[in-house]
């Protein structure tokens, strides 16, 4: 019994297995007749999911793909957004650009792997077709340039992010993008949306502007302002009858050096030579002794007058030196120059308004105080007939007063003095030359100089020399000139 159920349960086995083997085979010719019918399909297609430069190709002959993507082109127009958040539209028509029939199209189709061609449902496929158009590109060049946004009154340069000293202080100040537009990139931007059926465009966002070359981010700007505010702030102003010239930080940070590390430092060196490079400009503007100077005289009269010892001259190493120390501690100041000289002030070109102004051709003489006309009188100068005793023009200042002097002239071999005379008033302005009163005359003024003319000092009325000496100080200017 127990032999007969053995032999029974065999066989319903072996009829299991037959039947399993009949539905694999049957499951395995299925699979191969759909996968032979997709095989088929797709022959001479593109396989699902599968584009072209953006453009869906799927399940397309190479030529109807072709078809598509011409259509695609010749039907496309590119807009433009441009900073200003206005547009402006390219068409196929305008641009230089068509539908390249010549392309590579039948070699993406080859790339693809139509064996698996039944993958294609379940991954997507991009394909780039370099050569989709072709360029006209000196019509897209032309295009291109016409556009509103390239015109030159359109377009502002970029400015680069920089330290900058304001108001007695460093800071950073961010870069300005501007509106000038790269030309040659814009091209390729404009071929490339043409390409890849973009259309709209952010010309800022693709790379289409040209841009600072230095942001407020970049780090070695950071490191500049530390160093600037650390070694270069300071501000020293000098007085100059040219005017105000200011050394500030925007300066002195330019003296800073810069190690391969990218920090900034002061070489001792380097502030040395460029100090001393700024002091032999400003001593430009300050050394005038002798120079060729036009003032406003008497009577707001303007007098150019050369010559003379007034005015300064600039001891350029004491003071580079003096302005070194100033910006090493940072001082913001007027700074006195270290001159040798005479110069009452920076206005009416260094002259001021107080003076006494010499008239060699009136023979006359004018005492301005503050800007008002005090003292005015006739005079004697020197003999014009004797180019030695002439009173020569120039620009001087009173260095010596004396009462009760007696004036001489050169000692003589013999040891005597050509003359001796007593005077009650002396003022000195240039050597042995001055004011004073010359009692012996009873008349000033006219041509008495051209005769009977002084060794070379300005002679005056006793009570006109007293006057003058009581008011006029050392050190005041005096403008001789004819």
């Amino acid at each position: 019994m127990i032999k007969k159920r053995k032999k029974s349960q065999n066989k319903k086995n072996t009829h299991l297995k037959i039947k399993y083997r009949i539905m694999i085979i049957a499951c395995m010719s299925f699979i191969l007749v759909v996968y032979l019918i997709g095989l088929l399909y797709f022959n001479g297609k593109f396989l699902n999911q599968t584009t072209v430069n953006g453009i869906d190709v799927s399940q397309l002959s190479i030529e109807k793909a072709h078809q598509k993507i011409e259509e695609k082109i010749n039907n496309h127009s590119l807009n433009l957004k441009f900073v200003d958040d206005e547009s402006e539209t390219i068409t196929i028509d305008n641009s230089g650009i068509q539908y390249n029939q010549d392309n590579h199209l039948n070699d993406l189709y080859d790339q693809q792997n139509h064996l698996l061609w039944f993958m294609s449902f379940f991954d997507k496929e991009a394909l780039t077709l370099d050569d989709i158009i072709s360029v006209d590109d000196e019509k897209l060049q032309s295009t291109i340039t016409s556009l509103k946004h390239l015109d030159e009154d359109q377009q502002t340069a970029p400015v680069d992010a920089k330290v900058v000293y304001k108001d007695e202080d460093f800071s950073i100040v961010k870069e300005d993008n501007g509106t000038t537009i790269d030309t040659d990139k814009l091209k390729e931007i404009v071929k490339t949306a043409f390409s890849n059926g973009e259309a709209d465009i952010n010309v800022f966002d693709k790379g289409g502007y040209v841009l600072p070359k230095v942001t407020s981010q970049d780090e070695s700007l950071t490191r500049l302002l530390e160093a600037a505010k650390k070694y270069a702030n300071a501000s020293i102003t000098y007085k100059t009858i040219s005017g105000n010239v200011v050394l500030d930080g925007s300066t002195i940070m330019s003296w800073l050096s810069i190690d391969e590390s990218g920090n900034y430092y002061r070489d001792e060196k380097t502030f040395q030579e460029k100090a001393t490079e700024f002091v032999s400009g400003l001593s430009k503007k300050i050394n005038n002794i002798g120079t060729s100077k036009t003032f406003t005289l008497a009577n707001n009269r303007k007098v150019t007058v050369s010559g003379g010892n007034y005015g300064l001259k600039l001891n350029q190493e004491e003071e580079v030196k003096g302005l070194l120390e100033d910006i090493a501690a940072s001082k913001h100041e007027t700074r006195t120059p270290v001159t040798t000289g005479v110069q009452a002030s920076t206005s009416n070109n260094g002259l001021g308004n107080t003076f006494v102004e010499v008239d060699l051709t009136k023979q006359h003489i004018y005492y301005v105080k503050n800007g008002s006309l005090v003292l005015e009188s006739d005079c004697v100068t020197g003999l014009y007939s004797d180019t030695g005793r002439r009173t020569p023009p120039g620009t001087y200042y009173v260095y010596f007063k004396q009462r009760d002097r007696v004036l001489r002239g050169t000692r003589l071999p013999d040891g005597s003095w050509p003359y001796e005379t007593p005077v009650s008033y002396w003022m000195a302005f240039n050597g042995g030359i001055g004011f004073h009163d010359a009692s012996w005359r009873s008349q000033f003024g006219g041509t008495i100089y051209k005769t009977n003319g002084s060794h070379g000092c300005v002679n005056l009325p006793v009570n006109i020399a007293k006057q003058l000496y009581s008011s006029l100080s050392t050190k005041t200017p005096v403008v001789v000139h004819y």
